[in-house]
């Protein structure tokens, strides 16, 4: 178990560790990154969004929302997860997606409840698709997804958990694949009882995404990797970052200096080199950039997401 924990901890984690590296070079090219501040290693806050250092945006806040309505409702989360996005937009964050925000924002006005259901928040998102020309292949879904893989011992449970909550803001058949993928591949790492360490784990991800998506995501040099905020492109930038790493550090410092949509491309990819890695590798450099009341929330979330494994088990 002590195993687990460290995988759940390291996932939860570097998807917030990710968030905060790449939010300050988020919509610079690797150029502009290189020529402004060499290769970026620390937490050095500013960018477009003036963060602080080791401040996190939209990405791991819709993530603590999704699993805090998981946490509430493991069957059925929908409503759960849905009213927490709905009090978190309310709230002004300091970035919020086109695609989530309209979706969110239309859920909020059309139901007829407290808390939309699940239909409402299905109509809403098609109702965003329509009104964007069918364009809601960004990766605001995926940048969200942990945490079914790691709080469900099923792995049918949590890829259906994690394309369903995909789908409350991005109707878009990309965008629930890429969710799905991801959830199978956190969830094979999470799951595996092994001695061989990291690399063995680094392939067996790669494996599990070569098995289920084939050359879709198929592993490019960096000159030919695209770090748009599409769904596919993301995914593509965090599994380069994913084989090129020896380390954890390496991985989310690849991600983040790819730049262009580059806290989420981090995210994603501390997803998986946490699950991978552990929380034990995370540099403790990192880790104290956050603020207290965020630690206090991932811890919390660990936490259950170990019991509920532990239960099932």
């Amino acid at each position: 178990m002590k195993n687990l924990r460290n995988r759940i901890a390291g996932a939860l984690y570097g998807v917030a560790i990710g968030d905060a590296l790449g939010a300050p070079l988020e919509f610079m090219s690797k150029g502009e990154i290189t020529r402004k501040h060499g290769r970026v290693t620390e937490m050095i806050g500013g960018g477009w969004l003036k963060v602080k250092p080791g401040e996190v945006t939209d990405d791991t806040e819709m993530t603590l929302a999704v699993a805090e309505g998981i946490i509430e409702n493991p069957d059925d989360p929908i409503q759960e997860v849905g009213a927490r996005f709905i009090e978190w937009a309310k709230s002004g964050p300091k970035d919020i997606g086109g695609t989530c925000s309209m979706s969110i924002h239309r859920a909020a006005t059309v139901s007829h409840q407290d808390a939309p259901d699940k239909e409402e928040w299905f109509e809403a998102s098609k109702y965003t698709s329509k009104a964007n020309g069918n364009r809601s292949g960004g990766n605001g879904a995926l940048m969200r997804t942990i945490y079914p893989g790691l709080y469900y011992e099923g792995r049918l449970q949590a890829v259906e958990t994690a394309g369903a909550i995909a789908r409350m803001t991005h109707w878009d058949k990309k965008s629930t694949e890429a969710c799905y993928l991801y959830t199978e591949m956190v969830h094979s790492i999470i799951g595996a009882n092994n001695d061989d360490g990291a690399w063995w784990l680094v392939n067996r991800a790669l494996d599990v995404n070569r098995a289920l998506k084939g050359s879709e995501y198929r592993l490019q040099p960096r000159e030919d990797i695209e770090p748009t905020g599409y769904v596919v492109d993301s995914f593509k930038c965090a599994l380069h970052s994913l084989a090129v790493a020896e380390t954890f550090e390496d991985a989310i410092v690849e991600a983040a200096n790819l730049g262009g949509d580059a806290d989420t491309i981090a995210a994603i990819t501390g997803g998986l080199a946490g699950a991978i890695y552990g929380y034990n590798e995370i540099p403790q450099r990192w880790i104290q950039t956050l603020n207290q009341e965020t630690r206090a929330q991932l811890d919390r979330l660990v936490d259950a997401a170990v019991k509920n494994r532990e239960g099932k088990q």
